[in-house]
């Protein structure tokens, strides 16, 4: 019987066609078990949780209402030059000008005075920003509410706060103090209010709904 020798190239091809078929075969698999797990559609993890966060109450710990307080509590401190506006009849704003060194000036806050010495406090939540001496009303300190209100509280003593710190709505901060404007007594807080860069009548302010304001 003669052998018959295989040609060089046979057993080469034989494994590249084995190789091929092998993963033809492992393809196919994968294909079937995929078609498996996906009839049914899954979400991702993100649209999980947007489907979640749905359902869920938005900053459910913040008050429907907040009601703005006055900077001080004692009863006897009482407002002796108001808030200067223009669309006020010309008697109460001739009562809104302030006299100081024979000039007249319009008042851009609410002087409150005392014949006895009382307690500031912040009238809301707030940063204290910075804390300076104004050659007119005295020590100033300036506390931030957020981005458009800030409060300022001058005329004042015994300063309980430094800049950078954190106050809480009646919190003391200080004391009434002194100005050199004309006829006050020694007792003073003049207060302002700025709303997005604007001057607001602090009278005005007390009745208003700090939602509207932040």
């Amino acid at each position: 019987m003669t052998k018959r020798k295989l040609k060089p190239w046979v057993i080469p091809t034989a494994y590249v066609f084995l190789v091929i078929l092998a993963f033809t075969f492992l393809y196919m698999l994968g294909n079937i078990i995929n078609t498996g797990l996906t009839d049914e559609p899954v979400n991702n993890v993100t649209d999980v949780l947007k489907e979640e966060d749905e359902g869920l109450p938005v900053n459910k710990e913040i008050p429907t209402e907040v009601k703005i307080i006055k900077p001080f509590t004692d009863e006897k401190v009482t407002a002796t030059k108001l808030f200067y506006d223009k669309d006020q009849d010309e008697a109460t704003q001739q009562k809104s000008l302030i006299y100081y060194e024979n000039i007249y000036m319009q008042n851009t806050g609410v002087l409150y005075e005392a014949d006895n010495k009382f307690n500031v406090y912040a009238v809301l939540d707030g940063t204290v920003k910075n804390i300076k001496e104004d050659n007119i009303l005295g020590t100033v300190i300036e506390i931030e509410h957020s981005s458009n209100l800030t409060s300022f509280y001058q005329s004042l003593s015994d300063v309980q706060v430094k800049a950078g710190d954190k106050v809480t709505q009646g919190m003391l901060i200080a004391k009434s103090g002194s100005n050199k404007i004309k006829d006050t007594k020694d007792n003073c807080l003049h207060f302002q209010v700025y709303h997005n860069g604007e001057l607001l009548n602090p009278e005005t302010f007390y009745n208003m709904n700090v939602k509207d304001l932040l």
